[in-house]
């Protein structure tokens, strides 16, 4: 279960620099994936998921031949959360060795870590946390490792562990922290680091932009999920995320009936018995958002980063009651 909100989310500061600025988009851009081309992000999330694909059967002890330590080359990353196993595999390319520790299917928050995952955050070059307390036992184990970054503390002061991924801005100066951090443990592997954080920002810039547009269309700003890790994303693109953990049936059914809203949003992962009922009783139906929590099993294991994002944005459109935008049919 997910701790309660600490700060209502607000709008990230757009003075900062290394992040692109909100709503920025990538010169050119155009039809669906905004600003780049077909070529570059299937390319993209192929590295990607090369990058996760065999470092999480590492992790999970399933592989057959040791993972590179520090001092090798490619080196070993050890990341917390799929998220972050994307964004590192993103950015450092056939650099890096990827180890995502959380296994298909498992929730990632309090991992309870095996001798042998305590063993490869304390000898890989690199471990990427959550940080903030997401996960207490791989923060311990990284304080042994021989570089640590705790990406949320280094990001924002006010978005929650497990929302900060779906927000685009956000993983983009995540983007930034991480590629210093490469960079730290691989100078040789400098002009690597640096290219793949400028085609992440792509990444995510196009990302950005493909809400924007569609969701400056809607009929209606609200929503109801089953918990509050939309609650920063919704915040972001003006929209009010009604989360039935918190504001309980009888005031998510008052917003359907006053926002005339057609579905209510179970989560992957989110237990959905409230959600079902809540459906079931105002005679509407149950769609699906993924909080990009867990690490994707069986045939959502070849997803990327950037397709799960734009499935949510697809899945959000008709109950948000969007009009049609053909660049993404």
């Amino acid at each position: 279960m997910r701790r309660p909100r600490k700060d209502l989310p607000d709008k990230p500061n757009e003075g900062q620099s290394g992040a692109m600025p909100r709503g920025a988009r990538v010169p050119g851009a155009g039809a669906w994936p905004s600003g780049l081309s077909a070529a570059l992000v299937l390319a993209l999330s192929a590295l990607a998921l090369s990058g996760c694909g065999g470092a999480a059967s590492a992790a999970t002890g399933t592989a057959g031949k040791k993972a590179p330590l520090a001092g090798a080359h490619p080196i070993t990353v050890v990341a917390s959360v799929f998220p972050l196993a994307q964004l590192i595999s993103y950015i450092g390319g056939d650099d890096v060795h990827v180890i995502d520790l959380v296994s298909p299917g498992v929730q990632p928050q309090d991992l309870a870590l095996r001798a042998s995952q305590g063993e490869l955050v304390r000898s890989a070059a690199l471990v990427v946390d959550v940080g903030d307390g997401y996960q207490p036992q791989v923060e311990s184990a990284a304080l042994s490792a021989h570089n640590h970054l705790a990406v949320l503390p280094a990001i924002s002061h006010q978005a929650q562990p497990y929302e900060f991924w779906l927000d685009p801005y956000l993983m983009a100066k995540a983007a930034d922290v991480i590629t210093a951090s490469l960079v730290a443990a691989d100078p040789s592997a400098r002009r690597q680091f640096h290219n793949g954080n400028l085609d992440f920002q792509s990444v995510a810039s196009s990302i950005e932009s493909d809400f924007v547009n569609s969701l400056s269309q809607c009929q209606t700003a609200y929503f109801i999920t089953s918990d509050d890790a939309f609650g920063r994303m919704a915040s972001s693109f003006d929209l009010v995320d009604v989360p039935l953990s918190s504001a309980g049936a009888t005031q998510a059914l008052s917003a359907i009936t006053m926002h005339n809203l057609p579905s209510v949003f179970g989560e992957d992962g989110v237990p959905s018995g409230a959600v079902d009922e809540l459906a079931r009783r105002a005679h509407i139906s149950v769609q699906t958002l993924d909080p990009l929590e867990l690490t994707p099993a069986g045939a959502g294991a070849n997803e990327s980063y950037f397709s799960l994002m734009e499935q949510d944005l697809s899945a959000m459109q008709n109950p948000l009651l969007c009009q049609n935008d053909d660049s993404f049919q």
